[in-house]
C-alpha cells in the first residue's frame, strides 16, 4: 500500500474494498505476517484478493491503493518459461498484480501460455522480456489522487466563472480543461483521448436539428397539434408535453428533444396564457427521463459495458422509473401553471 493511498488508516471495509461480487480481500501481510483482514491499513501492508479477471481491472481502477502510474497487461508467457510467476520481477521495471493461483507467487510455477497481469511504465519492457510470449493492455493508468484537490479547484472555479457569466460558457469551459493539461493533472494525449467525437457530432446535430425545427415552422404545427389534442386543458397540456418529452428523449437523445421542443413550449405558452418558464422547467425536467434506452444519452453508454447491461435490462426498469418520474413532474408542474395562469 503506497504511502499516497486514501485508504490508510482506515479499514477495508470502511473504504470499500473489502469485497464485491467481483473480488474479496482474503489477506493482508504486514512486513511478511499476516494481520487481521479488518485492522486498519499502514503504508507498506499488501492486500492480497480472490477476484476474476474483471475484478483486477476493478481493483487497478480504484484510486483508494495510490498504485504506481503504470499501465497494467494481460501478459501470456512462453511456451518455454518453466520458473515461478515471481521470477518474471527479475526486470525491476516490471511488477506482477495478478495469476491464477492459490499460493504465493514464489511457490507457483509458472503454465505456458498462462495469463499474468503485470505493471510496467513502458511497453518496451515486455516487448524485451525473454519469458513473455503476447501481452495486451489490459487498463490505463492507476488513478492518482495527489491531484485530486488541483482539479477539484479547477473544477470549481469552472462552475463558479460560468454561474456568474464572467465569460462565455465555452471559453471557460475550454480554459478549465487547458488549465488541467497545465496543472498536469490530464496529458495533452489523455486529453485528447478523453473526447468522443460521436457524442460531439450528436449534440451538434441536434443544435441543427432544433434550428431547422423553428426556421421550417414545424414547431408551429407540433404546437397547434398538441393544443387541440388537450382541447385547451392546462392538465392535458401538461400531460402530453411530459409523456410526449419522454417518449421523444428516449428516441433522439436529449439534446434533440430539448433544440425540438423547446420552440414548441413556448409557442404553446404563448397560445394559451400560460407561463413559459414553466413549461421550459417542464421540458428540461423531462428531457432527463432518458431510462428506456442506452443509446439516448452518453451516461448510459458509459455504464453499458462495465455494467454488463442490455437495452432489454433498461426497457425493464426504465418502464416502471419513468412513469414514477412523469407522475411526480407532472404532480408539480399542474398546480404551478394552473397559479400563474
Amino acid at each position: 500500500m503506497s504511502g499516497k493511498a486514501v485508504a490508510l488508516g482506515k479499514t477495508a471495509e470502511e473504504v470499500g474494498i473489502a469485497r464485491t461480487v467481483e473480488y474479496e480481500l482474503i489477506d493482508v501481510r504486514r512486513w511478511g505476517e499476516s494481520v487481521v483482514p479488518d485492522s486498519p491499513i499502514e503504508e507498506g501492508d499488501i492486500l492480497v484478493y480472490r477476484c476474476t479477471d474483471r475484478g483486477v481491472r476493478m481493483l487497478w481502477a480504484s484510486p483508494r491503493f495510490g498504485l504506481a502510474p503504470n499501465h497494467l497487461f494481460a501478459v501470456t508467457l512462453d511456451t518455454g518459461y518453466s520458473g515461478s510467476i515471481r521470477d518474471l520481477q527479475d526486470d525491476e521495471d516490471l511488477l506482477v498484480v495478478a495469476a491464477e493461483t492459490k499460493k504465493r507467487f514464489r511457490d507457483t510455477r509458472a503454465r505456458p501460455g498462462a495469463t499474468v497481469y503485470v505493471s510496467t511504465s513502458s511497453r518496451e519492457v515486455l516487448n524485451n522480456h525473454p519469458e513473455v510470449g503476447l501481452w495486451q493492455n489490459a487498463a490505463g493508468k492507476a488513478p492518482q489522487t495527489g491531484k485530486t484537490w488541483i482539479a477539484l479547484a479547477i473544477l470549481l472555479a469552472v462552475i463558479v466563472a460560468a454561474s456568474f457569466g464572467l465569460a462565455p460558457v465555452e471559453l471557460i469551459s475550454s480554459a478549465g480543461a487547458v488549465g488541467m493539461v497545465l496543472c498536469g493533472v490530464l496529458t495533452p494525449r489523455s486529453a485528447v483521448r478523453a473526447l468522443d467525437w460521436n457524442i460531439l457530432a450528436i449534440i451538434a446535430g441536434s443544435i441543427g436539428l432544433g434550428v431547422m425545427v423553428v426556421q421550417s415552422g414545424l414547431g408551429g404545427y407540433i404546437s397547434d397539434g398538441i393544443i387541440a389534442l388537450s382541447s385547451g386543458s392546462v392538465p392535458a397540456v401538461v400531460a402530453v408535453i411530459a409523456v410526449g418529452t419522454a417518449l421523444l428523449t428516449n428516441f433522439v437523445t436529449n439534446a434533440a428533444a430539448a433544440s425540438i421542443l423547446t420552440p414548441v413550449a413556448i409557442a404553446i405558452a404563448n397560445s394559451m396564457g400560460l407561463n413559459p418558464m414553466l413549461l421550459l422547467v417542464l421540458v428540461g425536467t423531462c428531457i432527463s427521463f432518458t431510462f428506456l434506452n442506452p443509446y439516448s444519452h452518453q451516461s448510459n453508454l458509459m455504464v453499458m459495458e462495465p455494467g454488463r447491461y442490455t437495452t432489454t435490462t433498461f426497457v425493464r426498469f426504465g418502464i416502471p422509473l419513468t412513469l414514477v418520474s412523469l407522475v411526480t413532474a407532472f404532480a408539480v408542474a399542474w398546480p404551478l401553471l394552473e397559479f400563474w395562469h
